[in-house]
């Protein structure tokens, strides 16, 4: 048997020295822990003064108090009422329609809000399940900053129907924040002939906040009516200003509280079944021992959450399941790049914004700068593969993650901590040979995953800066897979942002390196990937080191925005060295550039004759490689008007020139890309409908001849109160006279540097229809149904090569130059100089027809807060075939 153990034991473990320092830090004195301010000065938020911003006071009471949404209790007659409500929507700073009074009432274990919600005409509302957007009905919102950071804060929302929804948000907005975090609070809502009743019951255990005597919070409240597209606040931010934690007003009579409850456990079980089609090989007559057509498994596991202090959080899973997440979508990826997926596993997604580096930095048509910290790497597809003569095989779609736990939250004196690690165990796939041997081979070894960041805010959070560090080690000893993985990878980093005293300039920069070790073959490998391509022909910067263990390299960032007011722009550059890797726990597609990206904008949100608002943008932006070749460049525009009546359309318009492509050989010597024209049109119907569609049509055509037309409708539909429903068809061709399809080393073809690049003619059509049923029987109880029928299909033909270094000039085989003809089994034999002395080689037939169904459904009953069943059925069909023989058939791949 090929590795029986699950884990080699580490020798030391990262988090476990990381976590005597906190709980060494969390046992000092409160005093110790503050930031030594007085008030006044704490309360300082660069220009904008917190000591003038709107209060309101939160009245303790010793009396129990019945969550039923009635507001009964004497003790909500005694409390102040807040009620100086402001639209921010549809009238900027006109006083709320409908009279709102919200009242914050406490006890010795949790803070109380209800709110009183006058309606003159009948509440819109509807059922949905936890965490749901709620943009087609009346809304409640409450957010608090119980730590009072200016950086982070807890949102709290709920309709007339009473549907509960949770996040965390950050200092750059309201919004709808991480609905990852699903803390245990009670929530009760009544309607009447004169509006509706709100109240909550948030516990205090659910909340960080600081160990002194006497709080003050940041609060903010809204309300949404819906048939007036009105959105009411307090306080009150315009529009055209910075909004967001660091503008919350403050809630004062919070004094004498404890944090709570400790310790929270969550185990569970988990039942599966696997219903598929028994198979048999055709060529050899067996069995697929894998499968027995019915196959059941099961599983149990723990999720744990420990409060260390008032504000520092330990979470921790052991053999964690996500089987209730929604399927990644299906895509048909032609390039060099790999495809980035966002996690949606909740004990990656909760707290996630802790791990986040740097703000700002170039964005947009330039691509996205290289991300330290992607937690899809942890647990991801095993890389290992079974042989090619394999006639059966079983390999883990997933890889075991044994165990993982974070610990995230303040440390004191404005420090902000999030600590992860995580340990994934050895997978092993099973095959089958043609003479009935069963055999192992591995397929991922056992690695430990670590993730550290720290960073400081200080000015009233007007200043931020901080650290990162990763590190990825995995046991590869006497492994097949020494040649293809890193035995270890690190990355670190600093950055700083800086707001202005006005909060309307943001002034920010980063500075990271990596490191990546391992055998001299794999470290080739990386040399070679498709982020770097350091085996260039042409490219004098580079160099390829056949005998390097270790991979080195940089990142740096610097960025200036105008981020409030009517007029807003960013300005960003980065540099990304050649070496430069962190896709072992980060994500990155390209080395070796240089980014630059602007955005202007002018926005208008006054209401006119026939337009509520508009804005209109331009954005020009270019990429070098460190060669000083200018391999990407555009300018992007954008118009965008909301009528009266709550209609959108946008149309977007993008000019690319000729630039240098490095990129277009996969390897090979410098090409040029074709300038081009793109854009799109979008038409959006009023969002206060039951039926909401949404339509996109894009276009994009080069001087090359290549073009792209794509359309995409989007229909969302309210049927009745319980009833949701979306449809999205998509419907793309595209057409393109140059797709890379293989190098051929040929020292006779000297005007490539030793090498024939191959491309081909590709006609593509794909169709796509995500569609999403959501029945909500209650608050509690809901159902969601995703399907996403999927259909992908490429043409190849007119096969040509590369002509020349420094150009867009192809030789087609046939006509310019040598001779090709198609096999029997599809395969193309070329003759690239015909009676020349130039060897003849052959390439397969790339056409494709890809089909995929992809769906699930949950159950999801919260049968009490903090426990939920899951009932999970999941389906993915997928049928893909490639190649077309000269005489039609067609040969089937994988199903």
């Amino acid at each position: 048997m090929l590795i029986d153990k699950i884990m080699r034991p580490w020798s030391h473990s990262l988090m476990t020295s990381a976590l005597l320092v906190i709980l060494a830090l969390s046992s000092l004195p409160a005093s110790a822990l503050q930031v030594e301010q007085d008030r006044q000065g704490s309360d300082v938020d660069g220009g904008y003064d917190h000591e003038s911003v709107p209060l309101a006071q939160a009245v303790q009471t010793d009396e129990p108090l019945t969550v039923d949404g009635f507001l009964e209790e004497e003790i909500w007659f005694q409390a102040s009422p807040i009620s100086d409500f402001l639209q921010t929507l549809p009238f900027e700073g006109e006083p709320v329609s409908e009279r709102t009074e919200v009242r914050i009432v406490y006890d010795e274990d949790a803070i109380y809000i209800g709110a009183q919600l006058t309606d003159r005409n009948p509440v819109t509302t509807r059922l949905a399940r936890r965490d749901a957007q709620l943009g087609d009905s009346d809304l409640f919102v409450f957010l608090i900053d119980s730590y009072h950071d200016h950086e982070t804060g807890y949102r709290f929302w709920t309709n007339p129907s009473g549907v509960k929804g949770d996040a965390t948000v950050s200092r750059n907005g309201t919004g709808r924040g991480d609905t990852s975090w699903d803390p245990v609070w009670e929530l009760a809502t009544s309607v009447s002939d004169s509006g509706w009743f709100v109240e909550m019951r948030i516990p205090f255990s659910q909340l960080r906040f600081s160990p002194e005597e006497q709080q003050v919070w940041g609060v903010q409240i809204e309300r949404n009516i819906h048939r007036n597209q009105e959105n009411a606040t307090f306080p009150f931010t315009p529009n055209l200003e910075r909004s967001g934690v660091s503008r919350f007003g403050h809630l004062h009579g919070i004094e004498g509280i404890e944090p709570g409850q400790r310790l929270e456990m969550l185990p569970y079980i988990v039942a599966r079944g696997e219903y598929r089609p028994s198979e048999k090989s055709a060529g050899v007559g067996l069995d697929n021992p894998y499968r027995s057509g019915a196959d059941h498994f099961g599983g149990a596991g723990l999720d744990l959450k420990y409060r260390l202090a008032s504000n520092l959080t330990l979470d921790a899973t052991v053999n964690p399941d996500f089987g209730q997440v929604e399927l990644d979508p299906a895509v048909i990826n032609l390039t060099a790049f790999e495809t980035r997926f966002s996690e949606r596993r909740a004990f990656f997604v909760e707290g996630a914004g802790i791990f986040s580096f740097s703000e700002g930095g170039p964005m947009g048509s330039v691509g996205r700068p290289p991300q330290l910290a992607y937690s899809r790497r942890i647990g991801r597809s095993p890389r290992g593969r079974t042989p090619s003569d394999a006639v059966f095989s079983q390999v883990p779609n997933a890889t075991t993650i044994l165990g993982a736990a974070k610990v995230t939250g303040q440390v004191g004196n404005g420090w902000s901590l999030g600590i992860m690690e995580a340990v994934t165990g050895t997978e092993v796939g099973s095959y089958t040979t043609a003479d009935g041997r069963s055999q192992e081979i591995l397929v991922e070894p056992a690695a430990n995953n670590f993730i550290m960041r720290l960073r400081r805010q200080v000015e009233g959070g007007a200043t931020r800066f901080g650290v990162i560090g990763t590190a990825v080690n995995r046991d590869l000893s006497g492994t097949t897979l020494v040649n293809r993985l890193h035995s270890s990878a690190y990355s670190g980093g600093i950055d700083f942002a800086h707001e202005s005293t006005d909060r309307m300039w943001l002034f920010s920069g980063a500075l990271a390196g990596s490191y990546v070790r391992g055998d001299a073959e794999q470290i080739l490998r990386t040399q070679q990937a498709s982020a770097r391509y350091y085996q260039r022909p042409d490219a004098g910067h580079l160099e390829v080191d056949p005998f390097a263990t270790s991979l080195t390299g940089y990142y740096a960032m610097g960025y200036i925005g105008k981020q409030a007011g009517t007029f807003t722009m960013r300005n960003g550059i980065a540099f990304v060295s050649p070496g430069f890797e962190v896709n072992d726990i980060g994500f990155q597609s390209h080395a070796d550039r240089i980014l630059f990206d602007t955005h202007y904008q002018f926005n208008e949100i006054d209401p006119g004759r026939i337009l509520r608002s508009w804005n209109v943008s331009i954005s020009p932006d270019a990429v070098w490689n460190f060669a000083g070749n200018r391999v990407f460049a555009n300018v992007n525009s954008n118009l965008s008007l909301e009528f009266l009546n709550y209609w959108r359309t946008s149309m977007r318009v993008q000019i690319d020139p000729w630039t240098d492509d490095d990129r277009l050989t996969r390897g090979g010597p410098m090409a040029r890309s074709p300038g081009s024209f793109a854009g799109n049109v979008n038409l959006n119907s009023d969002g206060r409908k039951a039926v909401v569609p949404r339509l996109t049509y894009s276009w994009r055509s080069n001087d090359a001849g290549d073009w792209n037309r794509s359309v995409q409708l989007n229909l969302n539909a309210r049927l009745r109160e319980t009833f949701q429903f979306s449809f999205g068809p998509s419907y793309t061709r595209s057409y393109s006279t140059a797709q890379y399809m293989q190098r051929i080393e040929d020292p006779l073809a000297v005007a490539t540097l030793g090498s024939r690049y191959v491309f081909g003619e590709l006609d593509r059509t794909r169709f796509s229809m995500a569609t999403r049923v959501n029945a909500t029987f209650s608050p509690r109880l809901s159902l969601q149904l995703y399907v996403e029928p999927f259909v992908s299909v490429g043409d190849y033909g007119g096969l040509k090569e590369f002509r020349s270094p420094g150009t867009f000039d192809f030789q087609n085989y046939g006509t310019d130059v040598g001779t090709v003809i198609q096999d029997q089994d599809g395969r193309y034999n070329i003759d690239p100089d015909e009676a020349g002395p130039a060897a003849n080689f052959r390439v397969s037939d790339r056409d494709f027809s890809y089909r995929s169904l992809l769906g699930n459904a949950v159950l999801r009953w919260e049968w009490r807060p903090g426990a939920t069943l899951f009932l999970v059925w999941q389906q993915r069909r997928i049928n893909s075939i490639t190649g077309h023989g000269q005489d039609g058939a067609e040969r089937w791949v994988g199903t």
